[in-house]
């Protein structure tokens, strides 16, 4: 045993020696014990425990007997595996007029803390609020154009386009940053915004972001819109300053935060100059000038960028997307590991929308 530090004989540079060599010590022991009798120590690297939470989804299959739409909040497991893994949380039955199109983007939300998901079907004004581990669902009947919900210490708040010309903004764009009720869906305005327009600004194209400081993203054609929930201030980038609808023609959807700091999105282009579709990363220091991570044009891969829903899974590093095919109501999952670039790909026999990760 060491003497007390206040023992006038303590010998400082002796201590360091005797835990040098002590250290080494545990590191031959270490290395050469068997496997059966080595302590194991964690890997600060792997994560891979934490990140087996897994993600949600809806899933819709239309019963043509009936001309019901039966929904299903499910449960996606990770790690992915072939075919996927889903299992259901809750299912409900819609009448016939209530069909899988009347979701064309964006409009779920997950808030981990309280275990509640949401979800906006928009051209019927209608949103749900599930309780995932009750399996519980509530339905509201909302007014109004606000799109891309996103939770922030369990509240949920959207971004309202113009309401006076239907949810399609004119030059200026006029919005609103508002918050959901989440006992009636009632909104309440809490902040405002507008900018010059050169592109589409619109609640159904809409897409939607949220940082570990409180910062919301909005996107909608080249138009970033960002919200600091403790200020309330707004801003406005434009992604595009040389945006031309004809030689210049870009819109970026599935808004995601990566946790390097920067923004995920999917780009497309369809001008007379380019047309091309790729997943790009938004360094938010340089806007402008996005960095091309997945090109789905030159892997050959068509995303339907109406009927999508994307997530981003910070714990892996992992970006997913749902894409829909509108006319056999099945989908294509689709996992983009961002640290090796490798893409998983799965067909699921339903209509598929409002994906989440479960780590957030």
């Amino acid at each position: 045993m060491y003497p007390l530090a206040d023992n006038k004989n303590f010998n400082s540079n002796k201590m360091k020696t005797d835990i040098k060599t002590l250290i080494l010590m545990l590191t031959v022991v270490f290395a050469s014990c068997s496997d059966k009798d080595c302590i194991e120590l964690p890997d600060p690297n792997t994560q891979q425990s934490s990140c087996d939470k897994g993600l949600l989804i809806i899933g819709s299959a239309l019963d043509n007997t009936n001309m019901n739409a039966e929904f299903s909040l499910d449960s996606i497991s990770k790690p992915i595996t072939s075919p996927l893994t889903i299992s259901t949380v809750r299912t409900d039955v819609q009448q016939s007029f209530f069909n899988v199109t009347t979701r064309p983007s964006n409009y779920d939300a997950y808030d981990a803390v309280t275990d509640t998901y949401f979800i906006e079907f928009p051209l019927e004004q209608r949103c749900y609020l599930y309780d995932v581990s009750a399996a519980s669902r509530q339905e509201f009947i909302v007014a109004g154009f606000y799109a891309a919900p996103v939770f922030h210490n369990s509240t949920l708040y959207a971004l309202e386009v113009d309401f006076n010309n239907f949810g399609y903004a004119t030059d200026p764009a006029v919005f609103e940053i508002e918050t959901i009720n989440q006992s009636d869906g009632s909104t309440t305005a809490i902040a405002s915004g507008t900018f010059p327009l050169l592109s589409r600004f619109d609640w159904e194209s809409m897409s939607s972001a949220i940082d570990g400081n409180g910062n919301l993203y909005f996107v909608s054609g080249t138009n970033l819109v960002s919200f600091n929930t403790q200020t309330l201030a707004t801003n406005h980038t434009e992604l595009v300053p040389t945006f031309d609808s004809v030689d210049n023609n870009q819109q970026f959807i599935g808004l995601e935060y990566r946790n390097n700091g920067n923004l995920l999105a999917i780009r497309n282009r369809n001008d007379a100059l380019i047309n091309s579709l790729d997943l790009v990363e938004i360094d938010l220091s340089n806007p402008t000038n996005p960095t091309v991570l997945y090109d789905f044009t030159a892997n050959s891969i068509n995303l339907n960028i109406e009927f999508y829903s994307t997530t981003y899974d910070p714990c892996d590093d992992s970006y997913y997307i749902t894409n829909i095919d509108a006319v056999t109501n099945t989908s294509t999952f689709y996992e983009i590991d961002l640290s090796t670039n490798q893409i998983t790909t799965e067909s699921v026999p339903v209509y598929t929308m409002g994906i989440a990760t479960k780590n957030n």
